[in-house]
C-alpha cells in the first residue's frame, strides 16, 4: 500500500512536467477542467490539483489508454451478458424523450 501511495505522489510530482511536455496547450486543461487562467497556473505551479482534476488531467494527457479502457469495459460487458438488444434501447429512448 506504501508503495502505491508513493507511486501516485510521484506522478502528481510529475504531472507539471507532463502538461509542459504534452501536445497541448495551457488552454486545453484550463477548458477541460473548468477553471480560470490565473487558478490553472497557480494550481500548477503549487502542484495542487484535487484528485479529481487530476483524474481529469490524466485522461486528457492519456486518451488511447481511456479509450482503450473503455472498449475492454464494453468487452467484458457483452462476456457478462449485459447487452441490451437495439430495438428495446430505442423503445426506452422514445419513452425518455417523448419522440
Amino acid at each position: 500500500m506504501i508503495q502505491l501511495v508513493e507511486e501516485y505522489d510521484n506522478y502528481v510530482s510529475s504531472l507539471p512536467d507532463l502538461v509542459s511536455k504534452s501536445y497541448y496547450k495551457a488552454e486545453y486543461f484550463i477548458q477541460n477542467l473548468n477553471l480560470k487562467n490565473a487558478t490553472y497556473y497557480r494550481k500548477l505551479k503549487e502542484n495542487n490539483f484535487t484528485s479529481q482534476e487530476i483524474k481529469k488531467i490524466t485522461e486528457l494527457l492519456f486518451p488511447e489508454e481511456v479509450l482503450l479502457q473503455k472498449l475492454q469495459k464494453s468487452e467484458e460487458d457483452i462476456q457478462s451478458g449485459r447487452v441490451f438488444d437495439n430495438e428495446e434501447v430505442m423503445v426506452k429512448l422514445r419513452s425518455k424523450y417523448r419522440v
